[in-house]
């Protein structure tokens, strides 16, 4: 499928027409996913088994591929702005139709937000699976629970970058340690 360039700032739009996934979206996937390698390996690791083959290769894809989006893993980790806050919040608001909020409950909701000094990445991830999965506008402690998970979605992932070369040499290490014959 080949990609066409953004019109004046719009999602790109592939020759079928539908948006591709965006560069946030692409990036909480990436997050995810060293997330659930990192955490295979380590499960392997902590009841001695041997890791499967599979594991080690999906561990080393996640980790070439996160290595590749470190610049954008880091500032997805970075502080974010009031203004920042103010822009998701009156998207998710906006994005769930059910005529205007009670008064007060997007200035509580983005004193709330903020006062969790959270990531970019969290209140962006946060804000867009509410978005993509609320029926009704969302209770703040429900925004607020989800903006706590996304941001430690994106630490953990930086975690694992830092951590999966040793995972996956250990893990390689055993495999050959396991292949030799016994003497």
């Amino acid at each position: 499928m080949m990609n066409l360039m953004p019109i004046e700032g719009g999602p790109v739009i592939s020759l079928d027409g539908f948006p591709q996934r965006s560069t946030e979206e692409r990036l909480e996937g990436l997050a995810r996913e060293l997330m659930t390698a990192r955490a295979a390996l380590r499960s392997t690791e902590l009841r001695g088994d041997l890791c499967e083959a599979e594991a080690v290769e999906r561990a080393k894809r996640a980790l070439r591929a996160g290595t590749g989006e470190q610049r954008a893993l880091r500032a997805a980790c970075e502080s974010v702005t009031v203004g920042e806050i103010c822009e998701h919040i009156a998207t998710l608001i906006q994005s769930i139709p059910q005529g205007a909020p009670p008064d007060g409950y997007s200035a509580a909701l983005t004193a709330d937000v903020g006062s969790l000094q959270p990531s970019r990445g969290a209140v962006e991830a946060a804000c867009r699976r509410l978005r993509t999965t609320a029926t009704f506008r969302p209770k703040i402690p429900e925004v607020l629970a989800a903006v706590r998970e996304a941001g430690i979605m994106y630490k953990t992932a930086l975690r694992a970058l830092d951590e999966l070369p040793g995972q996956i040499a250990r893990a390689e290490h055993a495999h050959e340690q396991a292949e030799k014959p016994c003497r």
